[in-house]
């Protein structure tokens, strides 16, 4: 093991921040002596500020280079990048796209070993980190720490994952908090979790962060929560490349990611599969993660307690108890381009959803206060987007919308998918 050593490793997609994420980061490192720097530079030919020239030459950064149009995803190029490791004592993953506070290799190297000291062998800082503007001052960054919920399974199998702010992070004794996921853009942990939780290549980028959270618990890591603002991370990128924009092929790795990720899980009638070194670890079982973290993927259903944001593990006084406080939690955004309504006075739109059969599910209408307030919001999006919620057993297979005009009467219908898992 190199002692002290941290292994970072970004994973860029044409990207301007990379270079002032690197500078940024030796710049206010207390020991930069010990940092090693992994990058997957994904670039295009024509783009000249992410050129990685002047650092390819000194000994402590190790870069793949790969055109833009091979590129196969940030899963793919984080486990590319973990073919650099040497046995640094430390990983830090980070996107392209970050600032750091005077001293940060200090502080996450002090926290981590606090923990092993209180009893963790293998503790995870994670986060998603709270924001920045690379056009804005640094004392206008947000000064905030985020834990990380459920908000729903997606109907192609994934968790999506949301923040919401720790209450309390400010006083001085504060410690991180449990945490039930990781955040694929800032993890600090041990360098033998690149050995023993390796990045799926094969995973696109929804998925990313449960599955990785569920593999690494199993193998004994205990995740937590960054309890200070130590970082923070570019969330907008308005008018910035992305994978999805350049490359077309993007669909079919999507659709492949979120196949594999059902069978990793055994959701949606797919057998659970054990995919070698990037399959559950043997310290815990994906039984015992479920139990920790109140989800129980092969159902799609959340423990009342993870639903109310509470810290993990879910408690429980028997079996009974623990299955009766699971809760069948479907999510959805409806995404209908503005130009389909042309009225100006619609009072109500039915919303339905529909099962397998055809047979209505639920109605969740909108009322002419919600519609106003839809219609009306964010002018420059081309999309309405209607979200509703209810809590089902199975997945619905499609969603109508039939408005309804005060001077026109009823309007068209109009009818959607929900993705097939």
């Amino acid at each position: 093991m190199k002692k002290n050593k941290i292994f970072i490793s970004i994973a860029s997609y044409r990207d301007p921040e990379l270079i002032p994420t690197i500078e940024n980061c030796i710049k206010n490192a207390d020991n930069p002596e010990h940092l090693v720097f992994g990058i997957s530079r994904q670039y295009h030919p024509d783009d000249k500020f992410d050129d990685l020239s002047k650092y390819k030459k000194k000994k402590n950064f190790r870069v793949i280079e790969t055109d833009y149009k091979k590129s196969l995803g940030v899963c793919n190029a984080r486990h590319h990048i973990q073919q650099l490791f040497k046995d640094e004592e430390y990983y830090l993953q980070l996107d392209s796209h970050h600032r750091f506070i005077k001293g940060w290799d200090t502080k996450v190297k002090k926290t981590l070993n606090d923990l092993k000291k209180s009893g963790s062998k293998k503790p995870l800082l994670t986060a998603y980190l709270p924001s920045y503007d690379p056009e804005a001052k640094d004392e206008n960054r947000l000064k905030d720490v985020w834990r990380m919920y459920i908000d729903r399974f997606m109907p192609e199998g994934p968790v999506f994952i949301f923040p919401e702010s720790i209450q309390g992070w400010s006083k001085k004794n504060s410690k991180p908090e449990k945490s039930r996921f990781t955040s694929g853009h800032f993890i600090f942990t041990l360098g033998s979790f690149i050995q023993e939780v390796p990045y799926d290549p094969q995973l696109y980028f929804h998925g990313e962060e449960s599955s990785l959270a569920a593999r690494a618990y199993t193998w004994g890591y205990d995740l937590f929560h960054l309890h200070k603002p130590w970082f923070w991370h570019h969330y907008t990128r308005a008018g910035k490349a992305r994978h999805w924009d350049d490359v077309s092929k993007w669909a079919k790795l999507n659709k492949e990611s979120f196949t594999r990720y059902r069978k990793l899980f055994g959701m949606d009638g797919c057998r659970r599969q054990h995919f070698n070194k990037y399959g559950f670890g043997k310290e815990r079982s994906l039984a015992d993660y479920e139990i920790y973290s109140g989800i129980s993927f092969k159902d799609r259903k959340i423990q009342q307690h993870t639903l109310d944001r509470k810290e993990p593990p879910t408690p429980f006084k028997s079996k009974k108890d623990y299955k009766n406080n699971f809760v069948s939690k479907f999510k959805y955004c409806i995404d209908i381009h503005k130009p389909a309504f042309t009225e100006n006075d619609y009072d109500v739109w039915v919303i339905a959803f529909k099962d397998k059969n055809g047979k209505e599910m639920v109605r969740l209408d909108a009322d002419e206060q919600e519609l106003n307030n839809l219609l009306k919001q964010n002018p420059k999006d081309d999309f309405v987007r209607l979200w509703r919620e209810f809590e089902t057993s199975d997945l619905p297979k499609s969603w109508l919308i039939w408005p309804h005009s005060k001077s026109k009467d009823w309007m068209d219908i109009i009818e959607g998918e929900v993705p097939a898992p």
